[in-house]
């Protein structure tokens, strides 16, 4: 970041048509500083980071509280899915002696203090260190520059880390009108992955030891009997030789040369190459508990994954500006841009091992039944073409026309290529003669702007009909094959047309700085895919259906509070409004809609509907008047307002949208002299949140999840008897809970997204001494707090880190 000029974000129509089809949603700029001519210099730059995990977003059960849960909830009842065929005695004990013995056998591990800690195992405190060290140089006719960078990365579960090593060299030669320049980076990561995911440590119930009485880790803490399956130990599956790691290198250049042939005319142009090879590999052990139950030529498994991704893009354009009469200003750029990716993968999975000493692909029995080797190909390619004409009269009046022509192979090819243009103009009203006059308003620009580009941001293989090809059932002609997936060669480019209106001004002797902008997206056609019958032997095909409304609006705010000298105090903020809804769909989408209402798998069961006139993130549910006191059982609202004990989707109405009605972030920064102090807040308003892992973690516990630990409110928050005013539904109710409207809540959130302090300084007496001419110490933090009326669940396969930061930067 030292590096770093200045950061655009250019996001209207005008500024997005010169970059082609591919900026439909916005272009990020990013300029960096040129090294001082004629000298050279070396700079460092280093952090260190110390990371914790945060499990306050963990509630669960203590081991008194579990064994009562499960009382409870029916496993010691054999009437209720228990193992036996007895319920409970007067005093709500179980009567069947086997259940009998496993619950007193549970409530004597805990009288004598078994009240095991799971999810400390697994976790350390970890440290990141990150040392960058770059040199650069040279004069007006060459320049040069290196860098190189390392990173060690270690992650709060244990086993977890990541090495990366990046290097790049700059070379920039300028002769006479011409400027060539070429930067080569090299980047490698090495990631090592955990083999044990964290919930299967939070799930452990607090009344099992994790050792022996020797101190040894046995393979499984409980076995009712030897017809059920043990609770196992994940204890003993982390210190198996099981291993999740990873290699990523990637390999970027960039050419770029700029001719300026007469006064006011340049030519530019860059030819860019970019290769990624990454590899996984995952190998499960045959000692692991997962593959206790298979037979010995199916233990333990070694799979290998190869990827290659490479891009050839470039870029040619020549410019002409020139002034006339003082007043009169032109800008104009024409050029052409192609670009190709392509990507191959390769990978296979062979089983059975007998020792997990080796876990080379030799030491397997084979493949697993029906499996092969497999292989992937996928390429695309595009092509742009596009002028830019800027217009300024007396810098009082702008206007901008834009026009491109794209094709990609991502499209039918009955209509691979379409055209976007935008107009765009502007009025600075601050350089009108009877604006100066005023001593308020320092800087007032007018815009607006209207366009249509286009986006191919899709699959490559998008169109096409991909055919799956086997060897297992042969035929005269040779391999035989099934479509996969059909295309659609008339597939048309999603187009957006999009206005906006908005001004930029400077006011109160340039305290204030204040951006407003309106935009109205239309996008259409729409790209989705259509579900097809079971007889075309595909579920679905791309088509294009209708199209998106969006209608948005943004302010952004700065302030200097004080502003003198050496010190400045300033807060800047933003606020953002928008609503997307859907038109043109008809009843193309019918199945979609029934398919989604109909869903009887609350897990892959979408609350999302594809209505004209609906919002494209409305949620679709069933009304709930809670639980009932008498019953412990969900009552429903129908459509018509009436109450009923029975479940129907036809009853489903729209219930809230997860688009935030307000979303935005505002920061506070302190400067003096060399010091820093700055702190950074986001905030959301108004969206609707579907509590899926409250709904999982609370109800829906199945007869299986019952021997795990749950979330202690699974206890005191659901019904147990008559009469009781409860949130959630009868305790030894295991069926599967509805998506209703129980589980939907408006969400109001309040981050503190990072604090920051650092001290830079040029001027002291040893820095000259010690050959550095600056020095700079700062420190960060992550994540601070979040203040919400929703308790977000995070960390639940690996648990959430927060973490304290410092580095230092040395220049000489």
């Amino acid at each position: 970041m030292d590096r770093v000029e200045s950061i655009s974000i250019l996001k209207d129509a005008s500024a997005t048509a010169i970059y082609g089809s591919k900026a439909a949603n916005g272009v990020i700029v990013v300029e960096t500083k040129k090294p001082a001519a004629g000298r050279l210099r070396l700079s460092y730059s280093g952090s260190l980071e110390v990371a914790w995990a945060d499990l306050s977003d963990y509630n669960l059960m203590n081991a008194r509280e579990k064994l009562e849960f499960e009382l409870l909830a029916g496993v010691y009842d054999g009437t209720k899915g228990g193992s036996g065929t007895l319920g409970l005695d007067k005093d709500g004990l179980p009567i069947d002696e086997s259940l009998r013995a496993a619950y007193f056998d549970r409530l004597k591990m805990i009288e004598e203090g078994h009240d095991t800690y799971w999810m400390s195992e697994p976790l350390r405190t970890a440290f990141t260190q990150n040392h960058n060290i770059y040199i650069d140089g040279g004069d007006e006719a060459f320049r040069y520059g290196a860098g190189l960078s390392y990173g060690k990365t270690q992650g709060v579960m244990k086993n977890s880390d990541r090495d990366i090593l990046n290097g790049n060299i700059m070379l920039q030669y300028r002769v006479d009108n011409f400027n060539f320049s070429n930067q080569l980076t090299i980047n490698n990561t090495n990631s090592n992955n955990e083999t044990v995911p964290f919930s299967r440590f939070s799930q452990m119930n607090p009344f099992y030891s994790k050792y022996t009485e020797n101190g040894d880790i046995p393979k499984y803490v409980y076995r009712q009997s030897a017809s059920q399956d043990p609770i196992w130990n994940p204890l003993w599956d982390f210190i198996q030789s099981s291993f999740n790691k990873s290699n990523a290198t990637t390999v970027t250049d960039n050419f770029q040369f700029d001719w300026r042939v007469i006064r006011g005319l340049r030519l530019r142009g860059n030819l860019q190459y970019s290769m990624t090879k990454s590899g996984n590999e995952i190998y499960v052990s045959p000692n692991e508990t997962s593959e206790a139950m298979k037979t010995s030529t199916e233990k333990g498994t070694y799979t290998n994954n190869h990827t290659k991704l490479q891009t050839y893009s470039g870029r040619i354009n020549g410019s002409y500006g020139t002034v006339w009469n003082g007043i009169h200003t032109l800008n104009a750029v024409a050029g052409a841009q192609f670009s190709e990716n392509s990507s191959t993968g390769t990978g296979y999975t062979v089983r059975g091992y007998t020792s997990d000493y080796f876990f080379s692909p030799n030491f397997s029995s084979g493949y697993p039944q029906g499996g092969k080797p497999l292989y992937t190909d996928t390429k695309s390619r595009s092509v742009s073409f596009y002028t830019n004409i800027n217009y300024a009269y007396d810098m009082r009046y702008l206007l901008d026309l834009n026009f491109s022509r794209s094709g990609a192979s991502q499209f039918g090819i009955d209509d691979p290529f379409t055209d976007t243009w935008s107009v765009g103009a502007g009025w600075n009203v601050h350089n009108e003669h009877w604006f100066k006059q005023n001593n308020v308003i320092s800087y007032l620009k007018l815009h607006t702007s209207y366009g249509n580009p286009g986006n191919q941001n899709y699959d490559a293989k998008l169109a096409s009909s991909i055919y799956t090809y086997t060897s297992n059932y042969t035929n005269p002609f040779g391999l035989s094959a099934w479509v996969s997936q059909w295309g659609n060669r008339g597939l048309k480019w999603q187009k957006t047309k999009t206005f906006n209106v908005g001004f930029t001004t400077t006011a109160i002797k340039q305290k204030l700085s204040l951006y407003v902008d309106y935009q109205i997206r239309k996008s259409e056609p729409q790209l989705v895919r259509i579900q097809l019958p079971t007889s075309t032997g595909v579920t679905s095909a791309p088509m294009n259906v209708g199209g998106t409304d969006n209608r948005s609006i943004s302010i952004n705010a700065t302030y200097y509070i004080l502003r003198h000298g050496d010190f400045s105090w300033y807060v800047s903020g933003n606020i953002n409004h928008n609503e997307t809804k859907y038109y043109g769909i008809g009843n193309s989408l019918e199945q979609y809609n029934k398919d989604g209402k109909e869903n009887t798998n609350y897990t892959s069961q979408s609350l999302m509907r594809m209505y004209d006139g609906a919002s494209t993130t409305g949620l679709y549910v069933v009304r709930s008047a809670g639980i009932d006191p008498a019953t412990g059982n969900e009552i429903f609202i129908r459509k018509d307002g009436t109450y009923t004990f029975e479940y129907s989707s036809d009853d489903e109405v729209l219930y809230g949208d997860t688009n935030p009605k307000f979303t935005g972030s505002f920061s506070t920064s302190f400067l003096w002299k060399g010091f820093s102090a700055g702190a950074s807040f986001t905030y959301k308003s108004g969206g609707s949140v579907f509590l899926s892992t409250l709904m999982e973690k609370i109800e829906n516990i199945s007869s299986a999840s019952l021997q795990y630990n749950q979330d202690r409110r699974a206890l005191t928050d659901r019904w147990k008897k008559p009469g009781d005013i409860a949130k959630y539904k009868r305790i030894d109710d295991q069926s599967q809970s509805h998506k209703t409207s129980r589980f939907i809540a408006k969400e109001h959130t309040i981050q503190c997204a990072s604090i920051n302090i650092g001290y830079r300084n040029t001027t002291w007496p040893f820095l000259r001494s010690a050959g550095l001419s600056e020095i700079d110490i700062r420190a960060y933090m992550n994540d601070v707090f979040r203040i919400s009326n929703i308790k977000e669940e995070r960390g639940l396969n690996y648990p959430f880190q927060r973490s304290f930061s410092m580095s230092l930067g040395l220049s000489f």
